[in-house]
């Protein structure tokens, strides 16, 4: 298999977030870019550490909208900043959740890619080529898809495999990961979950890894516990 750094650009862009994801976990190496925040409507300056009391109340409505969440629907923008290219990558897309385990990630613009999980499987699929893989196989693989779903959710804040850092704003709660295991550090240096404070979903999620690169993905237009039909997250 050809290693990621010598994938085309033009590959990277289109796909770059999920084909990362299948290419790395098959070599047992892992380059994910799942979200500076660039969303005009973060004011990180306005955040400070939580308190005690407010660290509480930030886990216990992020836990409950978590627990709450049947399905999710949503539009994403991402930006993907390289450390070794000055260039920024931009691209959108759809997504759509489920809490059954399925998550279909699409990549519509300004090219096509498709990332589905349903259950065990794991479909990515490009305008030129084709992936399924059984996430079973893969301790780091089965790692990196639950971690996606914390990004997605905001479940795990409690996870022993990070630090978590917390901060209260009055718009925007942010909480910090900090990988504890060598495994997760050689990924990330750090993970930043976004959350609003008027239903405690996450609306941004930012990664930086240990090289420098880092991405920010916005979540939009979310619909809540909507129905989503099972041909979405199909695997054939």
């Amino acid at each position: 298999m050809m290693p990621f750094h010598f994938v085309r650009l033009e590959t990277s862009r289109f796909s770059y977030i999920f084909a990362a994801c299948y290419y790395y976990a098959m070599q047992k190496i892992f380059f994910l870019l799942f979200l500076p925040l660039v969303s005009a409507n973060v004011h990180l300056a306005a955040q400070k550490p939580a308190s005690a009391g407010q660290q509480q109340l930030m886990m216990e409505k992020i836990t409950l909208a978590s627990q709450n969440m049947q399905s999710l629907a949503c539009d994403f923008f991402q930006t993907k900043e390289l450390s070794v290219l000055n260039d920024k990558m931009e691209s959108s897309g759809k997504m759509y959740y489920r809490n059954d385990n399925r998550l279909c990630w699409e990549y519509l613009s300004p090219y096509s890619c498709l990332f589905v999980l349903n259950g065990d499987k794991l479909l990515v699929r490009s305008e030129k080529s084709r992936n399924v893989t059984d996430v079973k196989s893969s301790k780091l693989f089965r790692e990196i898809i639950r971690m996606m779903m914390c990004g997605i959710n905001g479940s795990g804040l409690e996870d022993k495999n990070f630090k978590a850092g917390y901060f209260w704003g009055e718009k925007v709660w942010e909480v910090v990961l900090l990988p504890q295991r060598k495994e997760i550090r050689r990924m990330f240096a750090e993970i930043k979950l976004m959350f609003n404070t008027k239903d405690y979903s996450v609306d941004c999620v930012e990664m930086k890894e240990q090289g420098g690169d880092k991405t920010v993905i916005r979540l939009t237009n979310k619909q809540f516990n909507t129905k989503i039909e099972d041909r979405v997250f199909h695997i054939d």
